[in-house]
């Protein structure tokens, strides 16, 4: 079986902007990085012709997005995030 490859990112503005352009998030990963080991989310999409057209856009400011969805999108994905410290589950 053929592994899917993945285009992540910790921007979470990238990724507000991937979802709010229709791109699926395929998982949410969370890593310690730093001296002070800050837990930092990473979001993975299918890495495929329309995100990479639409990250390339991102960052050549080329975008326009409805302002109200990336705003209910970005809070969407925040309260993900912290849904993790609230789990008691999660290993810290």
């Amino acid at each position: 079986m053929k592994k899917e490859k993945l285009f992540t990112t910790k921007d979470i503005y990238l990724a507000t902007t991937l979802v709010s352009l229709k791109n699926f998030i395929n998982n949410i990963d969370f890593q310690y990085e730093g001296n002070n080991r800050k837990l930092v989310a990473y979001f993975s999409f299918s890495d495929n012709d329309l995100v990479r057209k639409t990250v390339d856009k991102y960052f050549r400011r080329e975008l326009a997005i409805e302002p109200n969805n990336f705003i209910m999108n970005l809070k969407g994905l925040k309260s993900q995030i912290s849904s993790v410290f609230k789990n008691p589950h999660i290993d810290r």
